[in-house]
């Protein structure tokens, strides 16, 4: 997800996402992006990750009925990556592990 209207959308109006498949968000410059759970339909795994690839924050097992909370990383962020609740667990992803994008 590469634009706007795209980061907007997101997994939104998805009834599932594959086993072992992530949504990658790309920003155009390091910030601090907001992650919503607007017309989701199950729990995702959310990761914000730096220019460099390191993961700076996760929010596990997040609720569609969280929403209207928006989620924020601590520090800057150049992605974001979603994915099924447990998956980053599960891959032994935490904070300060790197991704190669």
């Amino acid at each position: 997800m590469d634009d706007d209207s795209e980061r907007e959308r997101g997994l939104s109006g998805r009834e599932s996402l594959e086993r072992e498949k992530v949504m990658l968000f790309v920003f155009e410059e390091e910030t601090y992006p907001g992650i919503w759970m607007k017309d989701m339909a199950f729990p995702i795994d959310i990761a914000w990750i730096d220019k460099n690839g390191a993961i700076v924050h996760i929010e596990r097992n997040v609720s569609p009925k969280t929403f209207p909370k928006v989620f924020f990383p601590p520090a800057k962020s150049l992605y974001v990556l979603e994915a099924n609740a447990g998956f980053f667990e599960s891959h032994g992803l935490k904070v300060g592990s790197f991704v190669e994008i």
